[in-house]
Parts: C-alpha cells; structure tokens; sequence
C-alpha cells in the first residue's frame, strides 16, 4: 500500500489581494497539487489546515482543483479549516466524513479529528470522550494489524515542539494512554506546528509535517510484509519556492518558517514491522 500526504497547505483567499499574488497563488497550487495527484498512491491525504482560513471562496476554490484528479482523497480538518464558516459547512463544501476508519486486510487508516470549531483564541487540539471511546474500540479491534492515524494537532510531548502551548493535543486528554495499548506497529501522522520531526515512543512512531508553503515536499508512506518507509521527495523548483514566497509574504493568518525543514532523520525512515502481544 501506498499513500500519499501533504502538510498544511494554507490555499488563500485573494480577496483585497493585488493581481500578481493572485496570479502567483493560482499558479502555485495548481502545479503543487497536479504533482501531489500524479503520484501513484491508493489513498492521498491532507494532514489539515488545507484553506488558509476557512473561508467558503478558499473551500470551494481548493476543492474545484483537487476534484478534478478524482482521486481517493482525506481530509483531516485543521483549526484554520473552521475559522470560516461552520464545520456544517465545511462538511458539505468538502463532501468529508469525520473520524473514519478505512480497513485492509493488514492496515487500518484512521482520520481523527482534533479541530476546534470556530475557536480563534484557543489553537491547540482536543479529542472528546466519545472520539477516545470510538478510537480506542478501532485500535482493539485492529489487534496486531498496523494502525495509521492522520490527525491535525500532535500528541502532547511526541514530536517537535508539542510540548508548547496549544501545539498539541491538550495534554489532559489521555490519547496517549490509548494509543498504548495498541499490538504491534502504530503511525501517527500530524501537522499543525509546520516544522518536520519524526520521533519513536514504544511501537508508535509520531510524524510531523512542515507547511507546503515552507517546503515544496510531498510525503509517501509505502507499506509492505516487512516495513514501513516513510520519504519525503522534494518536488520544489526555484519558480514553485519563489511563488510559494511571495505568496506566505503576502497573506494574512500565515507566517513563513525558514527553520521548519528538518534534516533526513526528521523528514524519512524506515520502520520494521513488529508483533508487539
């Protein structure tokens, strides 16, 4: 199995915008996306923050692009997905379902919500009683098959920078607790504080994604009998990071990291299967 995945994509308004960032906007994330869709993948996932801000011209804009390729497409909503209309909204726009589980014969694909709906002064992430409930059954159930979870916001404390304030899950929410009691192999997957960390705690192995605009890269998790590679191919070219530039320099609720591209080791690996009973 192979699937593909991007981080936050922050595809903007252009409202008010001068007609060369416009231009550069329309340019940028035609050519990412028809990059990202072309790769061979049987599923492609956005990892959240997808719209820059939620509004209805980013979610409908964004969605007439990515359509056209058809494709097996998830989405996990980040924060900036809800700030605009109501998640009712968002729900329709995108035709997404929530906290979905996708099962294979020996992997299960999990897309788990952690948004706030329409909270512009609390950023950090949050998973009620009934999501711990729903998950926890999914990850008993997926007994020693491998469980990938796509969410927006990381685990308190797993990768690079979650231990800050809202850059998490909020760490009174026992998720970890949960994800322990999984069997073997477990991946999660997250963006949310745009720079790249790959960290490994017991047999869960927690991946964050940088901002697309930071970082012209595309991820694929390719699956077999015996491992699970995580690669991360670079796909810039001086006219994507040049537009992908002045497009980050020129929005608002978006600020350019040039420290959010890790190293190798924080960007690739390569995991060997284990049984874990």
């Amino acid at each position: 199995m192979r699937i593909a995945f991007i981080g936050d994509l922050h595809y903007p308004s252009m409202i008010g915008k001068n007609e060369k960032v416009k231009e550069a906007r329309d340019a940028f994330y035609a050519k990412f996306l028809h990059t990202f869709f072309e790769i061979e993948a049987d599923y492609y996932v956005s990892i959240g923050d997808l719209t820059n801000f939620g509004r209805e011209d980013e979610l409908r804009e964004v969605y007439e692009i990515i359509r056209k390729y058809d494709k097996p497409f998830i989405h996990t909503f980040g924060n900036h997905d809800l700030y605009g209309v109501s998640r009712d909204e968002v729900l329709n726009i995108s035709n997404s379902e929530q906290n979905i589980s996708i099962a294979t014969d020996d992997v299960i694909i999990i897309s788990l919500e952690t948004a706030r709906d329409h909270d512009h002064e609390d950023y950090s992430g949050y998973v009620n009683d009934k999501q711990l409930q729903w998950l926890e059954a999914e990850i008993a159930e997926s007994e020693d098959k491998l469980v990938i979870i796509f969410a927006h916001h990381p685990v308190y404390d797993t990768t690079a920078n979650s231990n800050f304030p809202y850059l998490s899950i909020q760490p009174e929410v026992p998720i970890l607790d949960v994800l322990r009691k999984k069997k073997g192999n477990g991946i999660y997957i997250n963006g949310h504080n745009h720079k790249d960390s790959i960290e490994t705690i017991d047999n869960w192995t927690f991946v964050q994604a940088n901002a697309v605009l930071d970082d012209q890269s595309i991820r694929i998790l390719e699956i077999n009998d015996n491992e699970i590679s995580i690669q991360s191919p670079h796909v810039a070219s001086p006219e994507l990071r040049g537009m992908a530039q002045l497009i980050g320099s020129n929005i608002n609720h978006f600020q350019l990291n040039p420290l959010g591209m890790g190293t190798t080791p924080n960007r690739e690996k390569l995991i060997k299967r284990n049984l874990y009973v």
